[in-house]
């Protein structure tokens, strides 16, 4: 027969070494045993009716799985926590641990950003790294209360990028919750952002396109296949304004640091350049600088001369 150890430690196995009292008893540990491991320093209780085991070693995931646990199944890591969970681009781990909760709960634990809804359905929940959090949809809904339209944008591309059935999601979440704070924040950003925003084809690429669409440019065309006068097709570059015929191409270091790579992406521009096309590269050493602002005001200029018709 299992021992007391060897039953907690069964129910904790999937838990990060953790367990509520409720499901201790469940298990059939007595309040008596749990208070004597406690005693004994075997086992702690970081939150009130949640118990460490000491089995696993301490990580970011056990804060939010600790939080899970204490305050009922239904809760999810949410926002920004949620983002991070999901890996979107450039989130940090946070100090804090967003928890999303039905409106009516409440919740005095340090270390925690409670979050309340009115409501939240099965499709925009999930698990992941056998957390229950929001899924990618939601957790981008949710920080547009908090979050800036450029930040919004770089988060959008990215989810638009490796995910296309998450970015599409957006649509439904929108849809649901009409009045919810930030909406409309994400509204604009989403109209703003290229059609063919699931192109992308790199995190680069999707820094780079942010920040040209926080200086102002039209949404460009992604992908765009440049062609000669004579109507071949010279190369299929990352950013384009065909009808004003500007181009960027993006130089990651993944794809374009060879000789080899390097003498064909130069034959390339010298035959577009040759087919009047106005070509810029933009490299990762060009973000958050002058020369990203100097190419989105080229293209706002070109795109002003082209509505008037000069």
């Amino acid at each position: 027969m299992p021992t007391v150890d060897e039953r907690a430690q069964t129910v904790a196995s999937g838990q990060r070494g953790l367990v509520t009292r409720a499901q201790l008893r469940a298990a059939g540990v007595s309040a008596a045993t749990v208070r004597r491991r406690l005693v004994g320093g075997r086992w702690t209780e970081p939150l009130p009716g949640v118990l460490d085991l000491g089995t696993h070693e301490p990580t970011w995931h056990q804060r939010p799985q600790r939080l899970l646990l204490a305050a009922g199944p239904r809760s999810w890591v949410s926002h920004e926590s949620a983002a991070y969970l999901h890996r979107f681009l450039d989130v940090a781990e946070p100090s804090h641990i967003d928890v999303l909760v039905p409106r009516g709960r409440r919740a005095s634990v340090g270390g925690i950003r409670l979050h309340t809804t009115l409501a939240i359905r099965d499709d925009e929940t999930t698990v992941v790294r056998g957390l229950r959090c929001t899924t990618k949809a939601r957790a981008l809904f949710d920080l547009a209360v908090t979050t800036s339209a450029s930040d919004l944008e770089r988060l959008a591309l990215d989810l638009a990028r490796r995910d296309r059935t998450a970015f599409r999601q957006l649509g439904d979440v929108l849809a649901r919750h009409l009045d919810t704070p930030g909406r409309w924040r994400l509204v604009e950003v989403l109209l703003r952002l290229p059609q063919e925003a699931h192109l992308l084809g790199s995190a680069l690429e999707v820094l780079i396109v942010a920040e040209l669409l926080r200086h102002g440019v039209p949404a460009p065309t992604l992908q765009f296949s440049v062609r000669d006068v004579g109507g071949a097709v010279i190369k299929r570059v990352d950013i384009a304004w065909p009808d004003l015929h500007i181009v960027i191409e993006v130089d990651g270091r993944a794809y374009h640091d060879t000789s080899a790579a390097r003498a064909q992406d130069e034959a390339d521009r010298a035959r577009m350049r040759a087919s009047r096309w106005t070509v810029h590269v933009l490299r990762h050493e060009d973000l958050g600088g002058s020369r990203i602002a100097q190419v989105a005001a080229e293209v706002r200029e070109a795109a002003a001369r082209r509505t008037v018709g000069v």
